[in-house]
């Protein structure tokens, strides 16, 4: 679940775009905590905020999500359009009844962000109607995350049942290499077809010879440079490439169609046309 890099980018992009809808600011988010509890540890934990729990029955893997005081006051005060001072003697249940709404568009956001579920999440007041019910048999991995607004720092927990992101994270990393397979195969054929499909030039060369930097300068017009190896009976099929001029066959000079032509004596150089094939 650690490797599954898609996952937590998402959460992490979900939640601060939530925040910056319900509490009016863009926070710095930081991941606080992960681990994996048990049922009761998990609601344990999520009871002592403002707690909201989702019907697996439409939220198989989001059990509960839970905003600590901070962010119920700070939702309240935008909500009702009052100063958070004014609102820091309100009652846990009034803070976390206004809070209800933005724990749910929150799930929402997470379940259809992450699991690509069409259908929207449904609130229940019974934790045990939530995947796995919370009890003890059953884990969830709890994750904390720490929202920077301006001065404030306001937290935010999430519960997922443990099991359905073990099977989520097993199928999305196997989605995710077979996508990549794939990916390569068309790039290498698209390589493979655009090497095939580019142009290069040959040439017939008849003879070779070496001279150095002093001869080539020394060369004019009516100069004759005598080809002692030239035979026209053998003439060498050399081609661009990236290593410069490659004999890649040979052939003899003839005439096709009244046109001077050069036949070849020998297929084309194994190691060429195998560099070619492996593209």
């Amino acid at each position: 679940m650690m490797q599954l890099q898609p996952f937590w980018l998402k959460l992490q992009t979900c939640t601060r775009e939530w925040a910056a809808d319900t509490y009016g600011i863009l926070p710095d988010i930081s991941l606080a905590s992960r681990r994996a509890v048990s049922g009761a540890e998990a609601r344990q934990t999520l009871d002592q905020e403002a707690a909201f729990y989702f019907s697996a029955t439409l939220s198989p893997g989001l059990a509960g999500i839970a905003l600590d005081s901070a962010g119920a006051v700070r939702n309240a005060a935008v909500r009702m359009d009052q100063d958070i001072d004014s609102l820091a003697d309100a009652s846990p249940l009034f803070l976390k009844l206004l809070a209800e709404q933005a724990g749910l568009d929150l799930a929402q956001a997470v379940s259809s962000g992450l699991f690509k579920t069409e259908q929207g999440v449904a609130a229940t007041a019974d934790p045990a109607a939530a995947a796995g019910g919370f009890n003890a048999a059953n884990r969830y991995l709890v994750i904390e995350y720490k929202l920077q607004l301006d001065e404030d720092v306001t937290r935010v927990w999430f519960a997922f049942a443990f099991d359905y992101l073990q099977k989520f994270s097993v199928s999305s990393l196997r989605d995710a290499a077979d996508h990549k397979a794939q990916a390569r195969h068309h790039s290498r054929k698209s390589l493979s077809d655009s090497v095939l499909a580019s142009t290069t030039t040959l040439d017939a060369v008849l003879d070779r010879l070496s001279l150095t930097i002093g001869e080539c300068a020394g060369l004019e017009v009516g100069t004759v440079l005598p080809l002692s190896g030239a035979d026209a009976g053998k003439l060498s099929l050399s081609a661009d490439t990236l290593n410069g001029c490659v004999d890649i066959g040979s052939g003899e000079l003839g005439v096709w169609k009244r046109q001077r032509a050069l036949k070849l004596t020998t297929p084309i150089s194994e190691n060429f046309a195998q560099e070619i094939v492996d593209f």
